[in-house]
């Protein structure tokens, strides 16, 4: 290939991929406050944001992970492996935060059952939570030689198994066994990032990391891609968003945002390598740089993630305890967003220049007790809550939010 080189020639920080996270990461922040704070979602920008996840979004992330993966200065199956059991424990720390302990107090001052049910979302397939699962798999990948092409089959295969296994979704009749199910397929219980599904992007953009610094001429292969692969996913857009296609969900739906299936996968990846190409120019055109704002965001990728979060389903359950609705039309919650993405800036500049406190930096033994911690709370959680609860809030009933 024309554009690749024997040897890696392209180190270090890669501007495009700053640029491509930080404009994920803003607008999943905002889409989450619509879809978690407003009474009913709509208008302009709502509309924009869920079209633009459509083809972004957590699987784009994943495929920015798996580049970022290749990029590390530590590869091996010990480091993927302790870096999958971190970002576990983070993702349960943050849903402790956000979920568990915010509906438990508005449980013990209000008694409505809404509160209580949401609170068993302490447990969820989530995005940081399948990201460790992702790396875990990488682990054992890494460790039994198996070839990035090898990787990226998997990650196909897996895709497409999830298809049928998922569509219905799994109901086992328990909810417990669901939410454990559904960290592998798509579930009755609330199961986002299921492993099957997504890790085709981690496959994929692993794939591409590892021919990402052999590159020699970007701004030429960026030209090409913007000339080429872009008519292409156009193309592919408007077909499924206009034709109904046999064995795939209906286009935009919960179902096949959950599941990405077969060519919508392999279509967000190319839309992947579409933005690279694009921020690429951007980025060319501002001195081959990223500003240094983007560079915040993007080198505090996950602390934007569960910090936004913190001001977002706590804020839900607030309003729904104080006031018994959420926020109405779109004005009050775009200003609510704007305010928390500065807040994350604000939060994590002060922890990075002063405090310094993150929980995978934590030094022995504290970092033993401090995730030993987080554990025991979300079964104790579990164990209080479990027994109250008769109808279980899920995406599927809307949270339980009439």
């Amino acid at each position: 290939m024309g554009y690749l080189a024997k040897e890696k020639v392209n180190r270090g920080r890669q501007p495009e991929m700053d640029w491509l996270k930080a404009f994920c990461i803003v607008c999943m922040i905002i889409l989450h406050i619509y879809e978690d704070c407003t009474d009913h979602a709509s208008g302009f920008l709502n509309d924009a944001l869920e079209w633009i996840c459509t083809f972004t979004g957590a699987a784009t992330f994943m495929v920015c992970m798996g580049i970022g993966m290749r990029y590390s200065r530590n590869q091996g199956p010990k480091n993927y492996l302790l870096r999958g059991l971190e970002l576990i424990t983070v993702s349960q720390f943050l849903n402790i935060l956000r979920s568990g302990i915010p509906n438990l107090i508005a449980y013990l001052i209000k008694g409505e059952p809404i509160f209580i049910a949401n609170s068993l979302l302490v447990v969820q397939a989530d995005v940081l939570t399948f990201a460790g699962l992702a790396f875990l798999a990488m682990a054992l990948l890494k460790l039994i030689k198996v070839p990035d092409a090898g990787i990226l089959i998997i990650g196909i295969v897996l895709n497409v198994v999830a298809i049928p296994l998922s569509t219905p979704p799994v109901d086992t009749s328990d909810y417990l066994l669901n939410q454990f199910i559904g960290f592998f397929v798509v579930t009755e219980a609330e199961a986002y990032f299921s492993f099957l599904a997504y890790f085709v992007f981690v496959a994929f953009g692993y794939f591409i990391g590892g021919l990402y610094p052999r590159i020699t001429n970007k701004d030429g292969l960026s030209t090409r891609i913007l000339l080429f692969v872009t008519p292409v996913c156009v193309a592919y857009y408007i077909v499924r968003f206009t034709v109904s296609i046999p064995f795939l969900p209906e286009m935009g739906s919960s179902l096949q945002y959950l599941l990405v299936p077969g060519t919508d996968a392999w279509a967000v990846c190319l839309s992947s390598l579409v933005f690279l190409a694009l921020f690429h120019k951007i980025s060319k055109l501002m001195g081959g740089k990223a500003p240094s704002l983007v560079n915040h965001i993007s080198g505090n990728i996950n602390s934007y993630y569960c910090v936004s979060y913190i001001f977002t389903l706590p804020m839900q359950t607030l309003l729904l305890a104080a006031w018994g609705h959420l926020m109405p039309g779109m004005v009050l919650p775009t200003v609510y967003a704007l305010i928390v993405i500065v807040l994350c800036y604000l939060i994590i500049d002060i922890n990075e220049k002063h405090l310094h406190f993150h929980l995978v930096t934590l030094k022995q033994p504290k970092k033993g007790i401090v995730f030993a911690v987080i554990w025991i709370v979300t079964i104790l959680i579990m164990i209080y809550a479990y027994p109250k609860v008769s109808t279980y809030a899920t995406m599927w009933n809307n949270y339980l939010i009439p």
